[in-house]
């Protein structure tokens, strides 16, 4: 089961819901991933177990365009000077 928090960057305004890691749902192994096409962070599934077909597109722009999101240096895709951290504010969900 992953733990979706809210990550805030602490030089602008850009926040996310997500792992913000690698991790899994049930519908698969998940990575966070930068939309190519608006520079959101969100979680991505990378292959399904079970066969189940996948939604590829960004749920802001439905770009099927993404790179990886370093997770390790947390660099803000939207200011590029900001480092991404998790919030003990805000959203707390366990997802499957």
């Amino acid at each position: 089961m992953a733990s979706w928090k809210t990550h805030n960057c602490n030089s602008c305004d850009y926040s996310f819901v997500g792992s913000g890691k690698p991790d899994a749902l049930m519908m698969g192994p998940t990575i966070p991933v930068i939309c190519s096409g608006c520079n959101v962070i969100y979680d991505r599934i990378t292959h399904s177990p079970i066969g189940a077909e996948l939604d590829r597109s960004c749920e802001e722009c439905d770009s099927e365009e993404f790179i990886p999101w370093d997770y390790m240096a947390k660099k803000c895709p939207q200011c590029e000077d900001g480092i991404i951290g998790e919030s003990d504010e805000g959203v707390i969900v366990m997802a499957d």
